[in-house]
């Protein structure tokens, strides 16, 4: 069966709109056109005027109503007319008199009747589309937008924006842009076995200069630690502090090389992963027996500096959906203030069973990083699942990355990114948010507990930072797999160590 419709988008805001009846009809009608285009110019006459019509006046200025009866001249100066009325008859005589003026009409409920339609529209930023059943069935209409609208991405906008940049970036013939749209496109296709050699000559002064620039930042970042250290001895010598320093470093059983151990682990996991800081870390601090609270609060002090690097990267690079973030932090930072009073309060007192249940679940933790490295990535593509609620999935991440430790990345990041997200949008986001509520779940502590765990951060904080320029090297040559194979067994046996001590300790 043929359809005679031929889908057109207006400018609306460009055009008049005249709109006949001032009740409930009216009024959904006004609602959608202003939804999609807010400063239409709209004319509204009816003999009775709703106050949710006269509210929406007051919010916007381009609307005019007039309360009276219906007349011819109204048409005049209108292109397009909705007749919003009861009276069928009423209606059918308004539309005769509205094509004398050459006006396209739209009557309400009425598609035979109609010139034009407004159709379900499903809207993300720039991208619009609009369903239209021929006014057979508004249900199936509002249904399939709403499907649409769960199944579209919101970054969809970032994408279109980025297609948009790239063509206004091209200049020349329409070959030469075809040609370099190719090999844009072909760079991400190709699996390495067909990939394309344009300008070779280009490419290798290309990688010529990376791989210059690749070493002239080591070079760099090694001047630097040789400078910082040699800073660092001259205070030493001149202020006479070397016994400080060794008392400083050997208090508490040696535990600064340890946090230099944990920190330098937790930065090469979390930079191959993306997600584990915060676990590894917990894991070899609780095996330790050092007490939760200070646990918590070393690793999110230490944690303020590198996800504060990292977050700042990530939002030069144009990795944040600000939305995403606007709508995690605000109960993220509720959930860590939470958990950071609760641990506060209660896991000095009652290590002997916050230990325990920290340790459980860092022990699901590293069961669940085992279990995805035996996970079938085409198994996990077949598969779509519902959107969870963001704000909720805050809540939860604040308060167990606060009151655990960790577990920020795999709790939200990893749930976001299996929900079909687009990685690089949830990584980016996820490490803002993250980066806020670290700040205020350090703040919190020091509140609490005080700061007398600085030998904790600082060793933390040193591996982290001194790894951090080579983890990118030495995670690219290391195999993902069996990363996740050996932090998951890892953290499964010092977890579960930590859980038999405790238990044997009671």
């Amino acid at each position: 069966m043929s359809n005679s419709l031929y889908p057109i988008f207006l400018k609306l805001e460009n055009l008049s709109l005249l709109i006949i009846g001032g009740g409930k009809v009216a009024l959904e009608k006004l609602e959608s056109v202003l939804g999609n285009s807010p400063e239409t110019s709209i004319k509204l006459v009816a003999k009775e005027i709703i106050p949710e019509v006269r509210t929406l006046q007051t919010q916007f200025s381009n609307i005019t109503l007039y309360e009276r009866a219906y007349d011819d001249h109204d048409f005049n100066d209108t292109d397009l007319a909705i007749i919003a009325v009861n009276d069928i008859e009423l209606a059918g005589e308004i539309r005769e008199k509205a094509q004398k003026k050459n006006v396209l009409v739209n009557i309400a409920d009425k598609p035979d009747l109609c010139d034009f339609y407004l159709g379900s529209i499903v809207k993300k930023g720039s991208l619009k589309i609009a369903i239209s059943t021929n006014g057979k069935s508004p249900t199936i209409a509002k249904r399939l937008r709403e499907t649409f609208t769960e199944v579209i991405p919101d970054e969809m906008d970032h994408v279109l924006d980025n297609m948009q940049n790239i063509r206004n970036q091209l200049t020349g013939d329409f070959n030469y842009k075809v040609k370099e749209l190719n090999k844009i496109t072909t760079e991400y296709l190709s699996d390495g076995k067909t990939a394309a050699k344009p300008d070779m000559e280009i490419e290798k002064l290309i990688n010529i200069t990376k791989t210059a620039q690749r070493k002239a930042n080591i070079y760099l970042a090694i001047i630097g630690v040789l400078l910082l250290f040699g800073l660092f001895g001259l205070v030493v010598y001149q202020f006479n502090l070397s016994g400080d320093i060794q008392y400083f470093l050997n208090k508490d059983g040696h535990i600064f090389y340890w946090m230099l151990f944990a920190g330098f682990m937790a930065e090469i996991v979390a930079g191959s992963m993306g997600m584990g800081y915060g676990v590894i870390c917990t894991t070899i601090l609780l095996l330790l027996n050092v007490p939760p609270p200070v646990v918590s609060a070393s690793i999110h002090s230490a944690e303020s500096f590198t996800t504060a690097a990292g977050s700042f990267s990530h939002y030069k690079l144009g990795n944040v959906n600000k939305k995403m973030v606007w709508v995690l932090f605000p109960l993220a930072i509720v959930g860590s203030v939470i958990g950071a009073l609760t641990l506060s309060h209660y896991g000095e007192h009652y290590a002997h069973i916050v230990k325990p249940i920290i340790a459980c679940y860092t022990l699901y933790l590293g069961i669940n990083i085992l279990r995805n490295a035996f996970k079938d990535k085409k198994s996990r593509q077949g598969k779509t699942k519902r959107r969870t609620n963001l704000r909720v999935l805050g809540l939860i991440g604040g308060f167990i990355d606060s009151f655990a430790g960790g577990g920020w990345g795999p709790l939200v990041t990893g749930t976001l990114i299996k929900e079909g997200r687009i990685p690089r949008y949830v990584v980016g986001s996820s490490t803002v948010a993250k980066f806020l509520l670290t700040i205020t779940s350090a703040i919190t502590f020091i509140f609490t507990i005080g700061i007398h765990h600085w030998n904790i951060v600082l060793g933390l904080l040193l591996g982290g930072v001194f790894t951090a320029p080579f983890s990118a090297m030495l995670t690219s040559k290391l195999p993902t797999k069996k990363m996740f194979v050996v932090v998951g067994i890892v953290v499964i046996l010092m977890s579960l160590v930590t859980i038999i001590k405790s238990i044997l300790s009671s």
